[in-house]
């Protein structure tokens, strides 16, 4: 599953320049992405919390214990990779994928190397089901600006989300069996209604631009 998703990572970032992340204080709030209110944090007082910040990393979020996370950092961009810990069945090659390519400010500046000829989705055989746009109902969440769907040859489904944070390009791709969706959503919801992105690490800027 890790060197899957490293490569996931790549593929994702065909976008980006080589050269180290760096942190950039963020001077536009235009898309200012609000603390978890009270309520929230009750909600998620039993989850697990991924909050590597102070390394670097500009991702904070909650999860359940039957997940576990990695953060990879890179001249490409940041990777952070939710999946299930061993179940024993589908839900092994299910993930939530946080990518944040470095030198990529909107998400229109990123829907060509997801949905390009040599993008994401061309690179892993994904076939594309429909995109939705300006609001993206299905995920209402401040960031979001596109929900691409798509299908594999093995019985997954997925949705790609782009968006904006801090002037900072966000590609979360979520995959999925669909014979154990329900118990997908129960885990992956909790990540994605708690995510939250650090101004002070954003954008992230690709060395020599």
């Amino acid at each position: 599953m890790k060197n899957r998703s490293i490569s996931l990572l790549t593929a994702c970032a065909l976008a980006a320049a080589g050269g180290a992340c760096s942190r950039q204080a963020s001077t536009e709030d235009a898309s200012m992405i609000a603390e978890p209110s009270a309520e929230e944090q009750a909600a998620g007082a039993d989850l697990l919390i991924y909050d590597e910040t102070a390394n670097g990393i500009p991702v904070a979020a909650r999860y359940p214990d039957q997940m576990r996370v990695m953060g990879i950092g890179s001249g490409e961009g940041v990777g952070v990779f939710f999946t299930f810990e061993p179940q024993g069945n589908a839900l092994d090659d299910a993930e939530v994928h946080i990518f944040l390519p470095s030198g990529t400010a909107s998400a229109e500046a990123l829907k060509p190397f997801v949905t390009g000829p040599n993008g994401l989705m061309a690179s892993n055989g994904w076939i594309q089901q429909g995109v939705e746009e300006a609001g993206a109902k299905r995920f209402p969440y401040g960031w979001v600006e596109m929900v691409i769907d798509f299908s594999t040859d093995m019985e997954q489904s997925g949705h790609i989300l782009l968006g904006q944070a801090h002037a900072q390009a966000v590609q979360v791709t979520l995959l999925y069996p669909v014979e154990l969706a329900d118990q997908y959503w129960a885990a992956a919801t909790s990540v994605l209604e708690t995510l939250r992105f650090d101004a002070d690490l954003l954008p992230i800027r690709a060395t020599g631009r």
